[in-house]
């Protein structure tokens, strides 16, 4: 035990050493990483289903208050492969890539100097483009096909931490809920062949570095 004490006062003086968050009106937050979107997709009529995508995050924060901070969320752009469910279960629809800024009022509680925890509700706006159909599409409804999205807008929900690492830098975790809601309409040789509601709705996660400036 007496040995061991030498090594539990270090460890007590580390932490106390270790850098402090504090964050002020004016501050800017830089944070960026690698992100993940998981939709929670339904559509109707019971047709298609959109897969995980991952990519590259990053947001800018402007702290207009020491507890308060207005955060714009990017993105490089996601990709996501739409699968056939209901009726064309088993089937490779396509995929698409999309953009989803995303604008963010965030309240940061005075909790720890050492931990520094935030929430947010916003406004999404989601780009959709690149939209592709598979082969087995193609066969499935007898033609050459073609698919479009609609761009969508809705409420977007966050929660995040930073850990300092050093003083004006953190290691940072995000996650966001982001209604999402679009219009697939799927033609065959050139005319109308199904106009479908898709609701993606998806949580978003992210890890990775935040700079203070």
């Amino acid at each position: 035990m007496k040995a061991l004490r030498p090594t539990l006062l270090a460890v007590a003086v580390s932490c106390l050493a270790a850098p402090a968050l504090a964050y002020e009106a004016g501050d800017v937050i830089v944070r960026f990483g690698p992100a993940l979107v998981a939709p929670d997709s339904s559509s109707d009529p019971d047709l298609v289903e959109v897969d995980n995508g991952v990519g590259f995050g990053i947001s800018a924060t402007y702290m207009v208050h020491n507890s308060v901070g207005v955060e714009l969320l990017g993105a490089l752009p996601f990709e996501h492969d739409l699968n056939g469910s209901g009726g064309l279960a088993g089937v490779d629809v396509g995929s698409t890539e999309h953009l989803p800024p995303t604008l963010l009022v965030n309240y940061y509680p005075n909790v720890s100097e050492k931990f520094q925890p935030y929430v947010g509700v916003g406004f999404n706006y989601t780009m959709f483009f690149r939209e592709k159909t598979d082969p087995e599409l193609d066969a499935a409804l007898g033609g050459n096909t073609d698919l479009r999205l609609s761009d969508s807008t809705g409420i977007a929900y966050e929660a995040g931490f930073d850990i300092p690492m050093s003083d004006n830098m953190m290691f940072s975790a995000s996650v966001w809920n982001v209604a999402i809601d679009t219009t697939a309409r799927v033609t065959v040789n050139g005319a109308p062949a199904a106009k479908i509601d898709v609701e993606i709705d998806p949580w978003v996660y992210m890890v990775g570095i935040g700079i203070k400036f």
